[in-house]
């Protein structure tokens, strides 16, 4: 106890002390628990070995930790520090085996002490930033090898929920349930209060905790589970049983390969499987390549190719670490975080996953895209730059400010919202973009700029990436609008080069004004097509209206941010016209500058 606290406190064992600092944290705690079922397994039915699987999954999921997330900070180039990796904690296991009601529920604690050693030998408190930010990619390593251990134990698991989380198949739910009185707990009291969010769930588990209490005879505890289970009927020895067979029964090098296939067409993903079939994959090896992979490695591309394909549905660049925790929760055999670390090297050597540029000190590397996606980020540079100077103005700046002012009437535009309407107006760029901060008023700017673009015979078609979005585009300033998805099936001959279809979008839109609500929204691919379609079409503009900060898109790409960080020409729109009061007005600038706390408190003051 006494070396514990030391470390705890900074102490090192040769007397040093470090980090000692007023309100120095002690340390972080990672908690990994069992499934229900393995811990029924191995209290009830006292099976040890999957207490031993269970220690030796925690263990090496901490060497994980350690050699991933264990940081620390230096000063050498910057005043705030930078964070480089150590690959090295100072940690204590501790192994317990109840719940707060005293169900069975094995548990280990791992204590992580607020140390870490630099690459300079220098000992020093723990960056744990890292740690805490990934909490949810280390249960699923942990998970990934809690169910490898227990498979190669004979045990049969299934895939339930989030991160990995699983249960051996075989023990009945109502036995996982009458053990679970803690969840049953919460979960009464959540259905009494009416909420089942995450954070109320959180909330009620916090607060209806009971005490922990110290178990003086731990046999009797023991002996009163066994009998709860024949109470119940449930008789554990045949699951045992049969899992001991299967243990003995291990297959071998030919048969895990053949075992490996299989489970590659049952288990991953559709579309990765459909690619196997015919041989098409370019993120799987192929032929002879292919044959002389182990069956771990064959299961692994598998893995890593899935989670690949489904992180690029949402993400153009996703984090390494996302990658390994997707490719894990797929629950394929044998893959693991080595594995898919040296697959992910192979394949940016292969160039079929690009790196991002780090940023980083040590020089680390976190995030990492496809080479289709960034094709695709650069075809949508392109068609940016290919629109610079294309276009003539519909008039000049003056007469475009005496014919806003006419149009606007007796609800003239402030400073802001003018400078956005002469853009549109006045640019010889094709392709511009409004970034425009919430409530800034873009869709009053739009009314004037539509009523003299009307006035001058332009057509002007408003695009949004929902209906409603295109609904309120066509009520708030009087536009004829339709979906982006729709107007893209509409030209899609031009998206795709075809001769006939640029000749149709020349048309019917050939110096039209394009107008873009929500331009954040829109994903990679779509935004790609639509600025094919304004260059193929020859339109007088495409203007990209949207906020970059507040809304996302929902599939792969941030395409408004992208064009903006790639110079296209932006006009900014920042006057908050919600904020009427000069203390709502101060709230907003703090909120904008990051100072949320200190805004809130004078939106209290001012109540």
């Amino acid at each position: 106890k006494e070396d514990f606290e030391k470390i705890l406190n900074g102490e090192m064992p040769d007397g040093e002390k470090v980090g000692q600092v007023e309100g120095r944290r002690l340390g972080v705690d990672l908690t990994f628990s069992m499934p229900k079922s393995a811990s029924v397994m191995a209290y009830v039915a006292c099976d040890t070995r999957v207490l031993t699987a269970h220690m030796n999954a925690v263990k090496a999921t901490m060497g994980w930790v350690e050699k991933t997330f264990a940081e620390g900070r230096t000063y050498d180039q910057s005043r705030s520090g930078d964070a480089v990796r150590t690959g090295n904690l100072v940690y204590a296991l501790f192994q317990h085996d109840t719940s707060r009601a005293l169900d069975p529920q094995g548990h280990v604690h791992a204590v992580i002490a607020n140390l870490t050693r630099l690459p300079n030998g220098q000992w020093q408190s723990l960056w744990n930033g890292e740690i805490w930010r990934n909490n949810t990619v280390t249960s699923s390593v942990y998970h990934a090898a809690l169910r490898d251990a227990l498979t190669k134990l004979g045990y049969q698991v299934e895939l339930q929920g989030k991160h990995g989380t699983f249960e051996i198949a075989g023990v009945p739910k109502a036995i996982r349930e009458a053990f679970s009185q803690r969840r049953e707990a919460i979960l009464e009291k959540a259905t009494e209060l009416g909420t089942l969010t995450p954070k109320g769930m959180d909330k009620i588990t916090t607060n209806t905790r009971d005490a922990k209490t110290n178990v003086k005879d731990r046999e009797v505890l023991r002996d009163s589970w066994i009998d709860k289970a024949e109470v119940l009927g449930w008789s554990p020895q045949p699951l045992i049983e049969e899992a001991k067979q299967r243990e003995a029964h291990q297959p071998g090098l030919i048969e895990r390969g053949i075992i490996a296939i299989e489970t590659t067409f049952r288990d991953a993903s559709a579309y990765v499987a459909e690619h196997l079939r015919g041989q098409t994959d370019p993120l799987i090896d192929k032929g002879l390549d292919r044959l002389r992979l182990s069956p771990e490695e064959a299961t692994t591309q598998v893995a890593v190719a899935s989670a690949i394909r489904i992180l690029s549905q949402r993400e153009a660049a996703f984090e390494i670490h996302q990658l390994a925790k997707t490719a894990l929760d797929l629950g394929l055999r044998d893959v693991k975080p080595d594995g898919i670390a040296r697959r992910v090297t192979e394949l940016i050597k292969a160039e079929q996953l690009v790196p991002g540029v780090s940023e980083r000190l040590d020089n680390a590397v976190t995030m990492v895209t496809t080479r289709d996606a960034l094709e695709t980020e650069t075809a949508i540079l392109k068609q940016v730059d290919a629109g610079k100077g294309s276009s003539p103005p519909a008039m000049t700046t003056d007469l475009a400010n005496s014919r806003i002012g006419a149009a606007a009437g007796d609800r003239p535009l402030n400073g802001d919202q003018l400078t956005a309407a002469l853009s549109i107006l006045s640019s010889d760029d094709r392709i511009i973009a409004i970034q425009g901060d919430a409530g800034t008023g873009k869709s009053t700017m739009l009314k004037p700029v539509a009523d003299v673009l009307a006035s001058e015979g332009k057509r002007v078609l408003g695009l949004g990436f929902q209906t409603t979005i295109a609904n309120a585009l066509r009520e708030e300033s009087g536009i004829e609008a339709m979906t982006v998805a729709r107007f893209v099936m509409q030209h899609q001959g031009a998206v795709d080069g075809d001769r006939a279809g640029i000749s149709k979008a020349r048309n019917e839109l050939g110096g039209a004004y394009l107008v873009l609500d929500e331009g954040s929204l829109v994903a990679n691919n779509q935004m790609l097509s639509v600025l094919k379609i304004a260059n193929a079409a020859g339109v007088d503009r495409l203007v990209m209206i949207g906020d970059r900060k507040q809304l996302l898109p929902i599939d792969a790409g941030k395409s408004f941010a992208l064009v903006q960080a790639g110079g296209i020409a932006t006009t900014r729109m920042e006057q908050n016209l919600r904020q009427r009061t000069p203390e709502l007005q101060a709230a907003a600038a703090l909120s904008k500058a990051g100072k949320t706390g200190d805004a809130l408190r004078l939106l209290g003051n001012t109540t």
